[in-house]
């Protein structure tokens, strides 16, 4: 990666995450990177920057110093996507804004409890921001970009969506304990 000019980049703040900018070091970006049959790879990377042309970035090599956990997608749904009422299925690209902690549970092979890597506190469903701003990526490396003025009423549209996204703010996801397995009868 190239290096970039002192002062050309700042830390990515979604405009309807709840979280001030100056706090956004202290947290994680989290993604579930891979599903192979019943196993996700989260991945957790800090927390990104974005350059002068809304890509993400993590400087002075911050994309390699990411952490990974595998964890079975039905305990995903489990603990994360039923208890915050997120209805679809668990996708490759789902990306959560989660604090930093819990360091020593994400290098295990599996875990059987979300709240180990995630910990109690809040955690963000920042899906949609993420895929917007891997669209932004995508985009500009297609050609060359148009100056802001020229995107007219297009413009105005989504800067009144993100105005009404902003005020509405993300609902904070909770993470729930793991299923209790169903219990066998006792042998008599």
């Amino acid at each position: 990666m190239t290096a970039m000019p002192a002062g050309s980049a700042v830390l990515w703040a979604p405009e309807d995450l709840p979280i001030a900018t100056d706090q956004l070091g202290s947290w994680g970006y989290v993604v579930l990177e891979e599903i192979v049959d019943d196993v996700g790879l989260l991945r957790r990377w800090p927390w990104p920057v974005v350059d002068p042309l809304g890509r993400l970035l993590w400087p002075e090599g911050a994309e390699h110093k990411s952490e990974d956990a595998a964890v079975d997608i039905d305990l995903l749904k489990a603990q994360l996507y039923a208890p915050n009422g997120i209805e679809r299925e668990p996708r490759c690209g789902d990306t959560f804004a989660a604090p930093l902690g819990a360091d020593d549970h994400w290098h295990s092979t599996r875990t059987n409890d979300l709240r180990r890597l995630l910990g109690d506190a809040d955690v963000y469903d920042i899906s949609a921001d993420a895929r917007e701003a891997a669209s932004i990526a995508y985009r500009s490396s297609l050609g060359a970009i148009q100056p802001a003025a020229a995107a007219g009423e297009a413009r105005a549209e989504v800067e009144l969506t993100l105005q009404l996204r902003a005020e509405e703010g993300l609902p904070p996801l909770r993470v729930s304990p793991p299923p209790r397995a169903a219990r066998k009868p006792m042998a008599q």
